[in-house]
């Protein structure tokens, strides 16, 4: 409590002496972030340490101002196009490395399309995928930020480590769980009695209650899908 106490104090200061002489058009508070910031980055920096990667995720016309389609920034949801644009153009500007992926989605829903594997184990680009297309927890109602990668058809029962049986959960949803004193069995929230869930050939995840209701959840659309007008081709003859 007191390191909390001191950095907040140290960040207040910081936040006065700017604003003291009345030409930082910033708010106090907008000026104790920055603070934060640069002090956190800047350690990054200083000491050599990992890089800090940012999953930005948009559409290819709002990546070149055609489109005013909302992007997803992952860890926080939706922010407006233009901060989308002026967050990459600041770091085209900033002599940081930006790697570029391509996400292929639905031409008729906006979903992400999915990616296989034939591990069990989610790898680190399909568990990045799941995360990515799902936003939020896949449990019905449950709208928690995502924190593991799982299985809807167990693998047990036989299900497959693919994107279509792949769902993102929150810690809560998929934690692990102690039943027994003596001898602590570790079992899957989920797997509670009278919950299981599946993917449907639809694209849903389905899952059943200890009510006997079925819910269907499917991804948000991560980009949305406009009418164009056709294209007309008119025929020029030869000279």
């Amino acid at each position: 409590m007191k390191d909390g106490v001191a950095a907040y104090a140290a960040l207040t200061q910081a936040a006065d002496a700017a604003r003291a002489d009345g030409t930082d058009e910033r708010t106090k508070g907008q000026v104790m972030t920055d603070t934060l910031v640069s002090a956190v980055l800047g350690g990054h920096e200083a000491t050599g340490g990992p890089k800090v990667e940012l999953g930005l995720v948009m559409s290819d016309h709002t990546a070149v101002g055609d489109s005013d389609d909302p992007a997803h920034l992952d860890g926080y949801g939706p922010i407006p196009a233009e901060l989308a644009r002026e967050i990459v153009a600041g770091a085209l500007t900033a002599d940081e490395e930006v790697w570029v992926r391509r996400l292929y989605t639905s031409p008729t829903t906006g979903e992400l399309l999915a990616m296989d594997s034939l591990s069990r184990q989610f790898p680190t680009g399909l568990a990045r995928f799941i995360r990515l297309r799902d936003q939020v927890c896949r449990t019905p109602w449950c709208t928690a930020p995502i924190r593991h990668s799982d299985h809807a058809d167990a693998v047990i029962d036989g299900g497959p480590t693919t994107g279509e049986n792949g769902q993102g959960l929150c810690e809560a949803c998929n934690s692990w769980v102690e039943e027994a004193r003596d001898e602590p069995s570790r079992n899957h929230a989920k797997e509670a009695p009278g919950w299981r869930a599946r993917p449907t050939p639809e694209g849903t995840i389905e899952t059943l209650t200890p009510t006997g209701h079925r819910h269907h959840t499917r991804p948000p659309a991560l980009v949305t899908i406009h009418d164009r007008p056709p294209i007309r081709i008119d025929y020029i003859p030869a000279a």
